[in-house]
C-alpha cells in the first residue's frame, strides 16, 4: 500500500483550496485527485466508500479517511507540521485558531453557499439581494475579526489558509471596495506573497468566476 497521501478535491472548491494551501505550507507530498463535481463524480458509490457524506474534499492518509477541510487541515498540521507555527501546542493560540475556523465555516462559507446555491442548485439567474447583503455582512464581520497582521495573531496559521479561500471567493462575487474593508485587503496582499499562493488560488478563482458568469447567463436564457 502506498504511503503517499491522497486528496480528493475540485479546483473550484474553496474548502479544497484551503487544504491545498496547507499542503503547500507544510511541503507535503500529496497526490491530488480532481473530482468533477459537475459530472457527479463525488456522488458515485466508489467515492461514498471514502466519504459517506460525499462532500469535497476528502483526505486518504494510507487508509485513514477524513472529510471536512477544517478537520483535514488541523490533522495535517498536527501530524505533519512539527516545527511549524501553523497550529501550535499553545492552548490559547489553538483556541484562537479554532474560533476563526468555526467562524469561516459557519459565517463565511455558509453565506457563500447561500449565494451560490441559487445558481448551482436552484437554477436561478440571480442571487437574492438579501443573500448578497448577508454575505457582505459576513465580510464586514471578518474585517472586525482582523486585529493583527494575521487572523489568529502575528504569524500565519491554518486559520489564514482556510479563511482566505472563502474571503477571496466572496470578493470575486461581491466586489467590495478596498475602502470598505482595508484590513482585509491588506491581509490578502500579505498572503498573496506566499510562494505557493498563486499556484493554488489563481485556477480556482478563475474557474469560480467563469462558473458564476456561465450559470447566470444559462439560467437567464432558460427563463
Amino acid at each position: 500500500m502506498s504511503n503517499k497521501l491522497v486528496l480528493y478535491t475540485h479546483t473550484i472548491s474553496p474548502a479544497g483550496r484551503a487544504v491545498e494551501l496547507t499542503i503547500k505550507a507544510l511541503n507535503l507530498d500529496v497526490e491530488i485527485r480532481e473530482m468533477n463535481v459537475f459530472k457527479g463524480q463525488h456522488m458515485n458509490d466508489e467515492y461514498k466508500k471514502l466519504n459517506p457524506v460525499q462532500t469535497i474534499p476528502t483526505l486518504d492518509d494510507n487508509g485513514f479517511l477524513l472529510f471536512d477541510s477544517h478537520a483535514i487541515i488541523i490533522y495535517l498540521a498536527r501530524r505533519y507540521g512539527a516545527g511549524s507555527n501553523l497550529y501550535t501546542d499553545d492552548y490559547e493560540q489553538q483556541a484562537r485558531i479554532n474560533a476563526a475556523l468555526f467562524f469561516e465555516s459557519s459565517i463565511l462559507f455558509a453565506r457563500l453557499r447561500f449565494c451560490t446555491d441559487n445558481l448551482t442548485v436552484l437554477g436561478k439567474s440571480e442571487i437574492p439581494e438579501e443573500n448578497l447583503q448577508r454575505a457582505m455582512e459576513g465580510l464586514q464581520r471578518f474585517e472586525s475579526l482582523l486585529q493583527a497582521d494575521y487572523v489568529a495573531g502575528d504569524h500565519l496559521t491554518i486559520a489564514d489558509l482556510s479563511c482566505v479561500s472563502s474571503v477571496t471567493t466572496l470578493h470575486l462575487m461581491l466586489k467590495p471596495a478596498p475602502t470598505d474593508c482595508p484590513k482585509t485587503f491588506a491581509w490578502i496582499e500579505r498572503l498573496a506573497k506566499l510562494p505557493y499562493y498563486e499556484e493554488v488560488m489563481s485556477r480556482g478563482l478563475k474557474a469560480a468566476g467563469k462558473l458564476v458568469q456561465t450559470l447566470s447567463a444559462k439560467n437567464s436564457a432558460s427563463l
